[in-house]
């Protein structure tokens, strides 16, 4: 999910009236009328010694009026035209995918015969890779889950919530780096298929449908991705009933089993997957069985292919006036021409 934030940034100045504007050429013509065309009145005085006197004690400042009285026209026509700003802003509005991560860490994890290129990597090392390819992206068949809200289940003899639904990718990323697989014959060992997807289920069903402010973030589909190796052989729910739970709450279940196989006294054994295919046909999703680590990544790019998210961006201007200023400007020149007229440089006729 894009970011919600509502960035403005100050994009242009415009005017609503800009032929109002063509007035300040008509100013010029005013002053010269103003102050060329008006003939001064003239008073008799018997004595001309007061007026003489009060002319000495003001301020001659002949220009300053009629400047004053310009400058408060000026900034009325400015303010009448009405200087704008435009700011523009944009919003994305993400149609999300909830994506939980089921994935298995038994001991049996522990085998590499999906190892590549001749390395020596474990079930779980090559799981975890595809994984992290998956969710941060990496080239083109997996460009990366960035609107996706993506959580982590991990099960071997229990079920484990290690990571919420989230958009914190780093956290997810860190999480699983430190995801380990299970001790052999350890208590914790052994396949939960069943707890691992019924959580996962729990986790999902209360998930709010929006997030973010107002309908920003509409979480369209709520899918499950299980990986396992092998077939469960412990925990207290059968896989197929937690099929039917996650079903019923409309879930998506994607099953894949990685490996070419389990490993017994007699060498491999084929794995009985048919209850991973159960489970996929039971809730609209799909079963696949990785057998080498090109064939997983494979995979989880049908699967990227298949659960896309939409996202779509809204553009919005909104317009900041700023005529205030200038209507300030006018009011002040016009005080400042009725002050300086009644006391230091008022004139007598």
């Amino acid at each position: 999910m894009t970011s919600t934030h509502l960035p403005f940034t100050p994009d242009w100045l415009f005017w609503r009236y800009p032929w109002l504007l063509a007035l300040l050429a008509l100013l010029p013509l005013v002053a010269w009328w103003r102050g060329g065309s008006r003939r001064r009145g003239a008073l008799l005085y018997s004595d001309v010694a007061t007026v003489a006197s009060a002319a000495k004690s003001a301020i001659h400042w002949p220009a300053l009026l009629p400047l004053l009285r310009m400058l408060a026209l000026a900034a009325l026509i400015i303010a009448c035209a009405r200087p704008q700003r435009a700011d523009e802003s944009s919003r994305t509005y993400a149609e999300g995918i909830a994506i939980q991560m089921v994935v298995d860490v038994s001991s049996s994890m522990r085998d590499e015969d999906l190892s590549v290129s001749g390395k020596r990597f474990t079930r779980l090392d090559v799981v975890k890779s595809v994984f992290r390819d998956f969710v941060l992206g990496r080239g083109s068949d997996l460009p990366g889950r960035p609107n996706d809200l993506i959580g982590m289940i991990r099960f071997a003899r229990f079920a484990d919530s290690v990571c919420p639904l989230t958009l914190d990718r780093s956290h997810l990323n860190r999480l699983i780096a430190e995801t380990q697989t299970a001790i052999p014959n350890s208590p914790d060992d052994g396949t939960a298929i069943g707890d691992g997807l019924a959580l996962a289920a729990e986790r999902m069903k209360d998930l709010k449908r929006y997030s973010g402010s107002g309908d920003q973030y509409k979480i369209t589909s709520r899918v499950i991705i299980l990986l396992t190796d092998g077939e469960n052989n412990a925990g207290e729910i059968e896989p197929l009933k937690a099929g039917e739970l996650a079903a019923t709450l409309g879930l998506k279940v994607y099953t894949i089993l990685a490996g070419t196989g389990a490993m017994s006294a007699f060498g491999r054994r084929a794995v009985d997957d048919r209850e991973l295919k159960q489970i996929a046909e039971l809730t609209g999703g799909r079963y696949f069985h990785a057998t080498d680590a090109a064939a997983l990544r494979e995979i989880y790019a049908e699967i990227d292919r298949l659960e896309r998210t939409k996202t779509e961006e809204r553009r919005f201007e909104r317009y900041g006036e700023l005529a205030a200023p200038w209507l300030l400007t006018a009011f002040a020149c016009l005080a400042l021409h009725t002050t300086f007229a009644a006391t230091w440089l008022r004139r007598t006729p």
